[in-house]
């Protein structure tokens, strides 16, 4: 719906001295003056109504303003024309008379449905206004509509004795316009136009009213949504650092094994390069060991990752499950208090809508409560990462253990006492790998530990934030009732 559009009314002031209008070519006294002072400030004060809202309809969910938009749009556009034409024509001078009343009477019609499409749409504030300033909007409608009737009857009375007067046999003067145009006559006219005034009045300060409670409502849900825009920023800021946090903590157990198993190759790497100058040139032990070593490293890599990823993929459903659950829960409470705001005619309603809607955006319902839940943890995995740096220390060492402690012992490299550490390899293959499997599932264990915690936390406090908004909503009730 198009907000009104400025319109060129005529400005209604008090004209001095007898004039004459509606076609005849004689002064009655105080006539256009009269007519003048009937329409005062005209549609003026319904414009301004409209020109008060400073928010669009399509901001406004409810549909209030959009209604109210239409109300003003109907009610000031007809009577603009209607009452400018009535104005011009009190002071229309030698004119055909017959074709300035069917002009008015055009505009009467034009006006009744016009007023129809005014009350329609005000009928939509029924739900979202305070019932008795809805009754009085949709009341004065009705009556405008309804003094249209009057009006015509004064208009058709009116016309006729113009008609008379412009007419009659003998000369009409100022002197004997009054057998035609008399106080009774003007009365029919002046009347339903103050009417009219009266109501436009009504009106135009009931639009007001209604477009100002509407704007607190509005601007209650916009700061509840920026709050929780801007809690919804934090948590995403905690979850992307616990994310990162993660990823690191996942690099540099990945270093550590690399560095480990590289170093591990490096001692052996002479003995391969001169495996005929060892164990008689069998170095197939050896060489399983080794061929062992690269599984295990692929095991630990994959067991890792898989953990690593089972962490960010858990937590972030649960996570994004419990904003929209609080998310929603918070919307459809602020969404209530800020509605009974404008509709709930409680003397307590401003005091208590203000109220709650702040507590709604503090403990024990501010949503960025989830985040901390991520933040508790954020360096929850260092410990980890400083045990397998440990273990990997004790790894490296046991592993080369066997080429290290061979070159020490042995004097010969292809004597009894080298084919003796040759033989212990397989049994030292199967002892590193299970320190290297215990390494892995620590890591999976301390990962699993920390996201059941995080999830927990996210559960729990995603519950209170939920319950405590609820019972929000019983407080604000009873604040209604008895007052902040």
């Amino acid at each position: 719906m198009r907000r009104l559009l400025p319109v060129a009314f005529i400005v209604f002031g008090v004209i001095s001295g007898v004039q004459c209008g509606f076609g005849l070519n004689v002064t009655v006294s105080s006539f256009t003056k009269s007519i003048t002072s009937s329409i005062g400030n005209g549609i003026n004060l319904v414009v301004k109504a409209n020109a008060s809202i400073k928010i669009a309809a399509d901001d406004d969910n409810s549909g209030t303003i959009r209604a109210l938009i239409a109300v003003s749009n109907n009610v000031t556009t007809p009577l603009n024309r209607l009452l400018g034409s009535i104005l011009a024509a009190a002071t229309a001078e030698n004119v055909n008379s017959d074709e300035l009343f069917v002009n008015i009477f055009s505009l009467v019609a034009e006006t009744r449905p016009a007023l129809d499409a005014a009350s329609n749409a005000a009928s939509d504030l029924q739900k979202t206004t305070k019932e008795y300033l809805y009754q009085t909007l949709s009341g004065n409608l009705t009556e405008l509509s309804t003094i249209l009737t009057n009006l015509t009857d004064g208009l058709d009375y009116l016309h006729l004795q113009v008609y008379q007067a412009a007419n009659e046999e003998y000369p009409v003067t100022s002197k004997n316009i009054t057998i035609f145009i008399n106080s009774t006559v003007i009365a029919d006219i002046t009347m339903p136009l103050e009417a009219i005034q009266n109501y436009l009045t009504h009106v135009a300060s009931v639009i007001t009213v209604i477009a100002s409670e509407r704007t607190q409502v509005i601007k209650y849900l916009t700061q509840m949504n920026e709050t929780i825009s801007n809690g919804l920023r934090n948590i995403q800021n905690s979850a992307s650092g616990f994310n990162r946090t993660v990823i690191d903590a996942y690099h540099r157990i990945m270093a550590q094994q690399v560095n480990t198993f590289k170093n591990i190759n490096q001692t052996y790497a002479a003995i391969v390069s001169r495996a005929s100058s060892y164990n008689g040139g069998d170095i197939s032990n050896l060489t399983m060991f080794l061929s062992d070593l690269v599984a295990a490293n692929a095991s630990f890599l994959q067991f890792v990752s898989l953990s690593t990823n089972y962490t960010m993929e858990q937590i972030n459903p649960v996570l994004q499950d419990r904003i929209a659950a609080a998310t929603k829960t918070l919307t459809r409470v602020a969404r209530f208090i800020a509605n009974q705001s404008a509709i709930n005619i409680s003397q307590h309603a401003n005091q208590c809508a203000q109220r709650f809607m702040q507590k709604l955006q503090q403990n024990p319902v501010v949503i960025t409560r989830l985040s901390r839940c991520i933040q508790q943890d954020s360096n929850a995995l260092q410990p980890t990462v400083t045990f397998v740096q440990y273990q990997m220390d004790l790894v490296r060492s046991a592993a080369s253990s066997i080429a290290n402690q061979m070159s020490k012992v042995c004097q010969r490299n292809t004597g009894a006492c080298a084919r003796a550490y040759f033989a212990a390899l397989p049994d030292h293959s199967q002892v590193i790998q299970n320190k290297i499997s215990v390494i892995a599932g620590v890591v999976s264990n301390d990962e699993h530990v920390v996201t059941g915690r995080i999830i927990n936390c996210l559960y729990g406090t995603g519950a209170d934030i939920i319950e405590n908004a609820l019972l929000m909503t019983k407080k604000f009730n009873r604040c209604m009732l008895v007052g902040p």
